[in-house]
Order: C-alpha cells, then structure tokens, then sequence
C-alpha cells in the first residue's frame, strides 16, 4: 500500500477523489509519514520523500523532486500517443495546438512549457529550430511557437488569454505520414436544449488528466525512480519556452 499527502490550494478534492480510485494506494495527513506527496506548493518542504508539483515550477533540482507534466496525460492526448506508438499514423510530420483562454486567465509559462513538453514527447525528440512571435494589449496576449524538428516535422502551438469571458478553447491535430488524430472541444461539445436557443456544453473533462498523471507518479515511487528524467524533461521544455521569447518578433 503506498501512503499519499495530497496537499493542494486547488481542487484537492478532485486529487483526492482520484487517489481513491488508485489500487493499493491510501491518502495520509502529513503527520503520518507518508510514502510520497502531491503539491502545488514549490516551497513545501518534505526532503527525502518523492515530492510530485502540480502547476508550479520547481525551483530548486533534487532527485525526490518531480515536476508534473498534466497536459500528456489528458485522455485525448493520450488517445493521440497510443495511436501514434502503435504505428498507425506513421512519423509524426505536423502539430497544430491551439490554447486559448478568456481574460480572466493571465495564461502564464505553464501552459506554454505543456504544450512544448508534448510536442517533444510526441516527435520523440528535441527541435533544432525555435522561432516565437506575440502580440499585447494590455493584459491580453496572443503568442506563438513555431518548432522545427529534424528530419522536417514541425509543431505550431499558439496561445490567447484574449477571448470574452467564459469557456476556453483548446485543440490538438497531429498529422503524420499514415493518418492524422484531431481532438477539438468543439468537436466534444454536447447540444443542450433548456429552453430558448440551444447551448453548446463541453464535456466536464478537464480534471480527467489528474488520476492518470498520479498513477504515473505512483509508479515511479514504487520503482524507485528518481526524477532525473522528468526534470530534465520540464527544463528542456522551459528552455524553449524562454528562447522562443527571446527570438520572439513582437507585434
């Protein structure tokens, strides 16, 4: 049985919820000398236990100190991964991701470190190009990343915080040279008719990444893994990010 502290300033119930569901795994107060911990706090401090940090970034290298890395394991994505790993899209040629949010959402360097991580982690290699280019109006931005890869394949991811208010969007296409995969929420909407004009309702998914991305976790506490490889994986990411700006051509 692993013993889990889930501590979090932000849906910790829905944590918590998807712990339960995890076999062999119970959730533990602090005080209990837990096997491992789930945080969004970079300064929580439990040194020599396995440390996973949700949503923040790590500021600090230790090998019990894993960065996540949610946007692989949303149930699209991963649908995406397994079609490509078994072969039936062929070489990943073209990403297109699209992140856009209201302006309420100040949409910092996380979700651009996300989107970067799985373009790697999906052309299976690091890109030997980086071009950037944005545009701000006040608190509102509209970014892009433009990545080459070698051998010719490329991933354009781009980003808003510039929409009205209310729901999101975000949308992943990748074309390689046997077939394609598209998730779009539009695509995933459900019709609701309550009277009056009919609504557009996303399917209540965002959380579903979170019991996937522990039972990863989880695994890796059971094995002994350090987190050499993750870390390595979220600075790379963070890396592009940054030059991606830094070449950045603002409009």
């Amino acid at each position: 049985m692993t013993r889990l502290h889930i501590n979090m300033s932000e849906r910790e119930n829905d944590y918590l919820a998807a712990a339960s569901r995890i076999h062999d795994v119970t959730t533990v107060d602090i005080s209990d000398n837990p096997d491992a911990v789930v945080t969004d706090d970079n300064q929580f401090h439990f040194e020599g236990k396995p440390v996973l940090l949700v949503n923040a970034s790590p500021f600090r290298e230790e090998t019990w100190l894993f960065p996540a890395l949610p946007w692989r394991f949303a149930p699209d994505v991963q649908a995406i991964a397994d079609s490509l790993r078994a072969g039936n899209l062929g070489e990943p040629g073209l990403m297109r991701l699209h992140d856009w949010a209201c302006s309420q959402n100040s949409q910092e360097d996380g979700s651009k470190i996300g989107a970067v991580d799985l373009a790697r982690w999906l052309f299976d290699k690091d890109p030997d190009s980086i071009y950037g280019v944005s545009n701000h109006t006040g608190s509102k931005t509209c970014s892009l990343i433009h990545l080459g890869f070698p051998g010719g394949g490329m991933a354009m991811l781009d980003f808003t915080n510039a929409l009205l208010d209310g729901e999101g969007y975000r949308s992943i296409c990748l074309i390689g040279s046997l077939g394609a995969a598209y998730a779009d929420d539009h695509a995933n909407c459900n019709l609701l008719f309550a009277g009056g004009a009919p609504e557009a309702s996303p399917p209540d998914s965002e959380q579903a990444f979170i019991q996937p991305m522990l039972e990863d976790f989880i695994a890796s506490v059971r094995e002994g893994s350090d987190s050499r490889h993750a870390m390595q994986n979220y600075r790379r990411a963070l890396e592009i990010v940054t030059t991606s700006m830094a070449n950045n051509t603002d409009s």
